[in-house]
């Protein structure tokens, strides 16, 4: 603990995991005492307060400065706690559905962070206010990853474990937030089944 770890560490993926669930505890106990609130989608069936992938955090807030307030104020908790520091000029605000630009200023000022609009790049996706126009992304990216002139260098074991870290880790942002149509997984299996 007091020498720390190299980047590449293999146990350095796994140690950032424990640490940064202390996160998710406090931004689920902030939502048990009504200091942060919940955001619904898809016609309130789905309700997020967060998402977490590797060491990249999305917070879902009510447009409501005291909402804000907390929500700051549990970062901090996180940032004393755990040692780890959260970068806020290279984060950014973004309101979806509603707001004013004068809004969305003061909202990015009080996390010390830029103001950005739809679309905007997360984890290399795009990100609209649309979810159909992903898909289409997400079928030409594993597409181009699985090339025919790829097929004739490796072997059919290679082309499995291709075909496997592929498909497995392209959609997984989008698989966490949205259902995949039926029409893009038969695309996705039969462009799989095509190149082994």
């Amino acid at each position: 603990m007091e020498r720390g770890l190299r980047q590449s560490d293999s146990l350095s993926p796994f140690l950032f995991n424990f640490v940064v669930e202390g996160l998710n505890c406090l931004l689920k106990k902030a939502l048990q005492l009504d200091l942060i609130c919940k955001e619904s989608f898809d016609d309130n069936k789905v309700h997020i307060t967060h998402l977490q992938f590797v060491d990249d955090t999305i917070l879902f807030l009510k447009p409501r400065k005291d909402y804000l307030l907390n929500t700051k104020r549990v970062l901090w908790c996180f940032e004393m706690a755990s040692g780890l520091k959260i970068i806020f000029f290279k984060s950014c605000a973004v309101i979806m559905g509603i707001g004013k630009a004068w809004e969305s200023a003061q909202w990015a000022s009080i996390f010390r962070c830029k103001e950005a609009s739809l679309p905007i790049s997360y984890l290399g996706f795009p990100l609209r206010g649309r979810p159909k126009s992903f898909w289409n992304l997400l079928v030409d990216r594993t597409e181009k990853r699985l090339a025919n002139w790829k097929r004739k260098l490796l072997s059919r074991e290679g082309r499995l474990v291709l075909i496997k870290a592929v498909l497995s880790n392209i959609p997984i942002y989008f698989l966490s937030v949205f259902k995949m149509p039926v029409g893009v997984a038969k695309r996705i299996e039969m462009m799989q089944g095509n190149f082994l």
